[in-house]
């Protein structure tokens, strides 16, 4: 077979991937595209979560190619979870391929307003609404689970980039050592229709931390990769916000999409792509940087928006 075919490029057969909110959202997607490649996938998501149910699906989308799922409950906001988490992992793996770190929340101020047309002491006031509580946990699950995840899974993402091949190849040239971040496209535009500021400023925190572990991993060649969805990827996952947004009792008036005079409702149309993101854009991108296709990709981040930061003007 060349190397150039479509199967050696991006075939992710038998790897094993961990991946973190992995039952809803984004998560979910990523999940299914992967096992209908005929990966084995550990779903980590919140006790509160319907794991059972979505592993359940999962199966049924991998049983034909090989690929299948496993339910796993973690909360990555607790630093004593990841690691009981990567010890269970441990004790049913010697390595993992990729690892998904993809958990996230968002959080509004309890007071909202329109940030375009409030007068100042309104806006003041929404803002100021914000509990300091609300910005440590933003980033707590936003950026710093990602680095515990990462440091906890490291001895066995290690493990994969030196697995041999049966022609001699090591992982790593294969693409399996491989952690990718979820960020979102909203760390690099300063879009003020809605207050997205302490979840746009943990998503910017988590593009440089890709780098930054990137770097410090590189003598092992553990890469680190991040992507960057827009909110029209956010939308198609829905549902599963709303349920994360119930579990952890946030008041948010998150994506209601389709209701009038919502900034939601129409910004499919208003993207270069014109449509909102699907299942394939989100999982192509993440088994391109995985597979031998991305192998030689490291420490950067790819922005899966339909083009939505190249026309975002600072109000929109």
């Amino acid at each position: 077979m060349s190397a150039l075919s479509i199967e050696r490029l991006f075939g992710v057969k038998g790897y094993v991937a961990v991946v973190t909110g992995g039952s809803s959202g984004l998560g979910f997607m990523i999940s299914k595209g992967l096992v209908a490649n005929g990966v084995k996938v550990y779903v980590v998501a919140l006790p509160t979560e319907p794991i059972k149910e979505k592993v359940a699906e999962l199966n049924d989308i991998g049983r034909s190619v090989g690929g299948s799922a496993h339910g796993l409950s973690c909360d990555v906001s607790n630093k004593d979870q990841i690691a009981e988490l990567a010890a269970a992992i441990s004790s049913l793996e010697d390595h993992i391929d990729v690892l998904v770190s993809n958990a996230g929340v968002r959080r509004d101020p309890p007071i909202p307003c329109d940030v375009l047309s409030a007068p100042l002491s309104e806006l003041q006031a929404s803002m100021w609404s914000s509990r300091h509580s609300d910005w440590a946990e933003t980033f707590c699950v936003n950026t710093t689970a990602h680095y515990f995840l990462s440091v906890a899974m490291l001895p066995l993402l290690s493990a994969a980039s030196e697995v041999k091949s049966e022609d001699g190849r090591l992982g790593r040239d294969d693409g399996r050592g491989a952690i990718v971040m979820t960020s979102s496209c909203a760390s690099m535009h300063n879009a003020t229709n809605v207050d997205l500021t302490s979840y746009a400023t943990s998503k910017a925190a988590t593009d440089h931390l890709v780098r930054l572990l990137a770097a410090k991993f590189s003598r092992f060649y553990v890469r680190v990769v991040g992507i960057n969805p827009g909110c029209e990827l956010c939308i198609q996952s829905l549902e599963g916000i709303i349920r994360l947004i119930k579990a952890v009792v946030v008041p948010s008036n998150m994506n209601p999409v389709g209701k009038a005079g919502n900034m939601f409702s129409s910004l499919s149309d208003r993207v270069p792509a014109k449509r909102a993101g699907r299942d394939e854009d989100i999982a192509g991108a993440v088994i391109y940087l995985i597979s031998r296709a991305g192998a030689y990709i490291d420490g950067v981040s790819i922005c899966i928006d339909g083009g939505r930061v190249l026309v975002a003007n600072g109000q929109e």
